[in-house]
């Protein structure tokens, strides 16, 4: 296996299932004077696997890959090679830098799949809150929206799994939310609505979108569970395979929290997900 050399290879751990290796802090991308890294996690076997791409939440304009480890861990624990991004944060970037970063991210994933032993056709995106958000567009928008690199490998994945993100961001309008998405756009809703609506995944709904699974907290309290519902309707009424799981009692960054009844079950239905989705495919 070819490692990067601004990696730091850690000692190979069991995670509850396989043994896994970490390599930290290997840069995919450089841009405006931002080297942009990625964690990864590297299950044990030959593969290919299939390969998990993690965007972390923080409101657009904090966070950092780490935050996702524990849920990078158990599922290289079996037989995922997890990705876990850092992209561009507002206010000093703004949409669609972070939506271009993940493209980057995935084609950059493609182009090392032989090294890390990724199966280049199963990947899938999982996001937390911003990062749900940020998955979703990656899944719901064309390849052109956010461009990045070489248009003939594609940034395409094959399933998304968001969990408690904002999907229509005309919808914090009025709310303690619409400043952090004003900060985000770059603009107001006042002004430019029509850029809203275009960063909001329930615009972007179509047939041909991988399939997707959403995931709420009923008593979240920063993104409320309709968003989820309102994404969920969307691509079924565009005729798209999705799946909500609304789970009573769940706050907003509950998976943050894995031993809890609620964590619990959003990891259940996630194995599910991507165990039928992939052994599909």
């Amino acid at each position: 296996m070819r490692i990067c050399l601004v990696a730091f290879l850690m000692a190979a751990v069991s995670i509850g299932g396989l043994a896994i290796t970490e390599l930290h802090d290997v840069v995919y991308r450089t841009v405006d004077g931002v080297s942009l890294a990625l964690d990864i996690y590297i299950p044990d076997g030959p593969g290919p696997h299939p390969a998990i791409l993690f965007a972390h939440g923080g409101a657009w304009h904090t966070g950092d890959k780490r935050r996702l480890a524990p849920l990078a861990r158990f599922f290289a624990g079996r037989g995922y090679v997890g990705f876990s991004v850092n992209y561009r944060l507002a206010p000093a970037f703004t949409y669609p830098a972070p939506l271009e970063d993940l493209r980057c991210a995935v084609k950059w994933i493609r182009a090392h799949a032989a090294d890390y032993g990724v199966d280049p056709g199963r990947i899938a995106a999982v996001g937390t809150s911003a990062g749900g958000h940020l998955v979703a567009l990656l899944g719901a928008t064309p390849e052109t929206l956010g461009a990045c690199g070489d248009p003939n490998v594609p940034s395409r994945v094959q399933a998304v799994i968001a969990l408690f993100g904002p999907m229509d961001l005309l919808s914090a309008v009025g709310s303690p939310a619409e400043a952090a998405v004003e900060s985000f756009l770059g603009a107001s809703a006042r002004d430019a609505p029509d850029l809203w609506r275009e960063a909001s995944p329930v615009t972007w709904a179509s047939a041909d979108d991988p399939p997707f699974l959403l995931i709420h907290g009923r008593d979240d309290r920063v993104v409320s569970y309709e968003e989820s519902v309102r994404m969920a309707d969307a691509l079924r009424r565009a005729g798209a395979e999705v799946e909500l799981l609304l789970i009573p009692g769940a706050g907003h960054g509950f998976i943050n929290r894995p031993n809890t009844p609620a964590a619990r079950r959003a990891i259940d239905a996630m194995v599910r997900f991507l165990a039928d989705h992939f052994s599909r495919s």
